[in-house]
């Protein structure tokens, strides 16, 4: 972000990210009658910052927890699975995982979500849109010398985005067998998809882009504005 801010207190359009991200799912929990037990994963030595940031804003009905994140995503994720124990969930109790930096997400994502998380058949979900531009296989990752491979079928692509959701029984084995063998995986989904859970798309929005890089946030305040 070219930032010494951390880009979750930077504001688009007059509001913080994690503001932001917060407020659609209490919202949803509000409006959809849903309880949150969510445990919101933090940088190492930020537990008491973000403590005190979260007891002066009106959360605490979703945010239970908050806990220090590890060196990896797996990690992270893997300390805030631990956490949920506590509120002893039940098998088929749906977790939905979600980057904090995806202020956008909007409660008719989330609710999509929840209802294919709690159907029988499903162990694993997340949010996605098919892709809009042709991508190519490339025979090494170096951009200075790619070289095409392949052109896959852009019919067959999606660009998977957050929430991710589980059954809490799945994604706690999960996490249990990545820690166990260390295992890493560059997202939740992946994770399943390596222990041969079958991982369903959801219809997510084009919107729901995640705070990366500045232009994230002109882009994010345009796409406000046309809400």
């Amino acid at each position: 972000m070219h930032s010494d801010k951390n880009k979750l207190l930077m504001e688009v359009k007059g509001e913080t990210v994690i503001d932001r991200t917060l407020s659609a799912f209490k919202k949803f929990a509000d409006e959809k009658d849903v309880e949150l037990n969510g445990v919101l994963v933090v940088s190492p030595g930020k537990v008491a910052w973000w403590e005190s940031y979260i007891s002066d804003k009106d959360y605490s009905s979703i945010i239970c927890a908050i806990t220090e994140g590890g060196d990896t995503r797996t990690g992270s994720v893997g300390n805030g699975v631990a956490v949920l124990e506590d509120y002893d969930p039940s098998d088929d109790d749906p977790v939905f995982i979600h980057d904090a930096a995806r202020c956008l997400i909007d409660i008719d994502s989330i609710t999509r979500c929840l209802e294919v998380i709690t159907e029988e058949d499903t162990p694993v979900c997340v949010s996605g849109v098919k892709t809009k531009n042709t991508i190519k296989m490339v025979k090494t990752g170096s951009s200075e010398s790619a070289i095409v491979e392949s052109t896959p079928d852009r019919d067959l692509l999606y660009e998977v985005q957050t929430p991710q959701c589980f059954k809490y029984r799945v994604l706690s084995d999960c996490y249990s067998e990545a820690s166990a063998e260390g295992y890493e995986a560059t997202d939740d989904t992946a994770l399943a998809e390596h222990y041969g859970y079958p991982v369903r798309i959801v219809e997510g929005s084009y919107s729901n882009i995640k705070i990366t890089t500045p232009e994230d946030i002109v882009i994010a305040e345009a796409l406000l504005n046309n809400r």
